[in-house]
């Protein structure tokens, strides 16, 4: 370290990453790139609050007063951000399993997947993001595939958001598979968690306006696959121990959402890749239409069939168009792979 006292954070944090050996350190340990700290340190680019914190409780003892000093220039707000504990909650409150088993007991088998669905993810949202900083919860589940074929495919059954996204959680289908991070969980049977758009990860992320970290848990039910919870957030390592914790038991609730005959083997599994969701829209005009003409023609022919077996068909359909569409001549998916973020 100069013996000359630096006047500004960034100049102070140029000394302290001189040594490779620390720049390596703090870099891995603010899950951002070595040459992001450069960045910071000429002015291209600004930390965001949850990497200044990170950094406080890293650098050496006896750099942190004038550091802290030099910081709160710039972030004169950052002691007044942490002064108030989170309001988080460590555990999935016992009276919402009460209403949880309530709802499997007494409600119609015709609106208990959608209620059971909305009660779920409600609780889940309000429960991570009291403070409606931004989250957003998605709900896919497996498209059960036509008879000898494995599941090539997840389809979205639900999403409920907070704040920046709560304008943008209409109903609207859409389809994910290997190049996901919901078809990523379930392939390899376990949550993936990415907590930063700096972060070096060899999983697939398509990142969205907004999100600045996600999480993908698979929904298994007496060991088979069902679907995928997805989480996303506006905030950089939203992610930590404690809240994936309540998220995995959400994970485990949300099996309460399927039936068994919607669960499959990991073996009975074997996800493709989908386009993306940009390209999927335009195929989705008229769904509605298509699950009702489904119900009437079966109707018609005289067997009758549910609305959520209507779905199923409308589903695999879909799946088939836009499998298709992914393998066109030209469909480029080289970006797809290997940690590149696509952003949508």
């Amino acid at each position: 370290m100069s013996t000359q006292e630096p006047a500004t954070w960034q100049e102070y944090l140029g000394q302290m990453i001189v040594s490779t050996q620390e720049r390596a350190r703090l870099a891995t340990i603010l899950h951002v790139r070595p040459i992001t700290l450069q960045r910071w340190v000429q002015g291209v680019s600004r930390p965001r609050d949850e990497n200044i914190r990170l950094l406080l409780k890293n650098i050496p003892k006896d750099d942190y007063p004038l550091f802290l000093h030099l910081l709160l220039i710039d972030f004169p707000d950052l002691l007044k951000e942490d002064i108030p504990p989170e309001r988080f909650v460590l555990a999935v409150p016992t009276e919402f399993y009460a209403r949880a088993l309530s709802n499997l007991a007494q409600t119609p088998p015709s609106i208990y997947r959608q209620s059971m669905q909305d009660l779920i993810l409600q609780q889940a949202v309000q429960h991570l993001d009291p403070d409606q900083h931004g989250c957003l919860i998605i709900l896919a589940g497996c498209v059960p595939p036509k008879p000898g074929m494995k599941v090539r495919s997840l389809h979205e059954m639900g999403r409920i958001a907070t704040s920046l996204w709560n304008r943008q959680v209409e109903e609207k289908p859409g389809f994910f598979g290997l190049e996901s991070l919901a078809g990523y969980a379930i392939a390899h049977a376990h949550r993936c968690t990415v907590n930063s758009r700096d972060e070096t990860t060899f999983y697939p992320v398509q990142w969205i306006e907004h999100e600045r970290s996600t999480a993908a848990f698979p929904v298994l039910r007496h060991g088979k696959f069902a679907g995928s919870l997805l989480f996303s957030s506006t905030r950089e390592f939203f992610f930590s121990p404690a809240r994936l914790t309540v998220i995995e038991e959400y994970a485990h609730l949300a099996a309460c959402i399927f039936d068994i005959e919607e669960t499959f083997d990991l073996q009975e599994i074997e996800l493709k890749i989908m386009p993306s969701y940009a390209q999927q829209h335009p195929y989705f005009a008229g769904y509605h239409l298509r699950v009702t003409r489904k119900m009437v023609e079966a109707n018609e022919q005289g067997n009758p069939i549910t609305l959520q077996q209507a779905r199923q068909l409308v589903w695999q359909d879909l799946e088939e168009v836009l499998l298709q569409v992914s393998h066109t001549p030209g469909w480029n998916t080289a970006h797809l792979y290997a940690g590149e973020h696509t952003n949508i």
